[in-house]
Parts: C-alpha cells; sequence; structure tokens
C-alpha cells in the first residue's frame, strides 16, 4: 500500500503575541504568568484572548444563531485537500465576485469536499491600519460560486473575509449557514509555491465557542 510523501510543511499560521493586530472591539492577547519554578516546580501561563485572535477558524455559531458551535463540526473539515486560489493583484476594497474566482480557478472546478484558499495579497500591509479596514472582500455572490463546488471550508489571507464595508456580512452568512467554516488571517501563502497541497487547521476543542485560533499548515 503506497503512501504520500510530502516534500515540504509550509506554515499559513500568525504568530499570536501581546501586539497582535486586532480589530479595536477585541482586546489584544494577554499571556499572564501564573506559575513559578520556584514555588511550583514549573512555568506556565493563562491566556486571555479573543477566539477570534490571529489566524483563526470562523464557527457557522459566530454569525448564525441556528449554526453549530465549534466542538460540534466534524474534525474531516478541517484536514482536506485544498486550491489556492491567486487573485493578486487586488486593490484597496476590491470585490471578489464570481468572475475574478472562475478566472482563478482556470477551468479546474474545485473538488467537493475539498478546502479553498483565496490568495489577495493582503498580507503585506498587516501591522497597517489598511489591513484591518481596505481590505478585498469576497461579495455574496462569490460566496455562492465558491458554494457550487461544494468546499469543506474557505479560507482567506486577510483580517476579514468580507469587503470593510459590507456591515452586514454577506460572505460570513452565505457560507456559515451552509455549515462552511471560515479562516481568516492566514498568512505565509507566497511560501506555498504550490496552488494544490493538504491544509491542516485544526481548531481547539471548545465547547459552544464560536471560532478558535488555529495552527493552519499546508503539506506539499
Amino acid at each position: 500500500m503506497g503512501s504520500i510523501v510530502y516534500r515540504r510543511i509550509v506554515d499559513l499560521s500568525q504568530e499570536i503575541s501581546p501586539d497582535l493586530q486586532v480589530f479595536p472591539s477585541y482586546p489584544k492577547p494577554v499571556f499572564i504568568p501564573w506559575t513559578t519554578r520556584e514555588r511550583h516546580g514549573f512555568l506556565s501561563e493563562a491566556l486571555f484572548m479573543v477566539s477570534h485572535s490571529g489566524t483563526h477558524v470562523d464557527a457557522p455559531l459566530h454569525y448564525r444563531p441556528e449554526g453549530k458551535a465549534l466542538h460540534e463540526l466534524p474534525v474531516t473539515k478541517f484536514v482536506v485537500p485544498c486550491r489556492l486560489l491567486d487573485l493578486r493583484p487586488l486593490r484597496v476594497k476590491s470585490r471578489i465576485g464570481p468572475g475574478a474566482l472562475r478566472k482563478a480557478l482556470r477551468g479546474v472546478p474545485l473538488a467537493r469536499g475539498s478546502g479553498v484558499i483565496l490568495w489577495t495579497g493582503w498580507e503585506a500591509k498587516r501591522g497597517r491600519r489598511a489591513y484591518l479596514y481596505e481590505n478585498p472582500g469576497l461579495t455574496r455572490n462569490g460566496a455562492e460560486e465558491l458554494l457550487r463546488g461544494g468546499p469543506s471550508i474557505v479560507g482567506i489571507d486577510t483580517a476579514n473575509l468580507d469587503l470593510p464595508d459590507a456591515g452586514d456580512f454577506p460572505a460570513h452568512h452565505t457560507l456559515l449557514k451552509a455549515s462552511v467554516p471560515i479562516l481568516e488571517n492566514l498568512a505565509g501563502l507566497a511560501d506555498l509555491r504550490a496552488s494544490s497541497f493538504t491544509l491542516v487547521a485544526l481548531p481547539l476543542k471548545l465547547r459552544g465557542a464560536t471560532g478558535s485560533p488555529i495552527r493552519a499548515v499546508a503539506l506539499v
């Protein structure tokens, strides 16, 4: 019986630290020293951060009151064959619609049950105001186009899948209503150098949570 050999493992995650860039509605992560070697014999820290900090997954419950919480999603959604759709270059608040997605697919449809990552190149803006407030975003029609391919999970290298001015979050609602979790703040996509790979994006198994930070990696 043959086995798959992965030549490279590529980290697609942001580093979480107290200076992590977050939206104003969220606190920055705090690491609180909890035990000491002198008193307890070992070091540990208590972590305080929003479940949507850094590279993270949105569970359907994040936007949909009827949606599943994180622990209710099957683990198979987070370890999948994946396609990288190169949408670059994208300008400020570019709309990612069906036409742009079809062009990036290059006539090769998504495999049902696979993952898809939208590569906007917006990671280059990280640390600046533009990263949070001027990002390209997936439109409602674009999300519906992706759903036709039957994806297991959808990711993007921006802090928000939706356009920053889309106050009703149409792309989030469209995908999460269909129980397709969303990955945001992906990083290092330029290091992939491949359009197909295996995505491992495992969240913590948090009961009742709307999301979780993840350590996303690509097996190429």
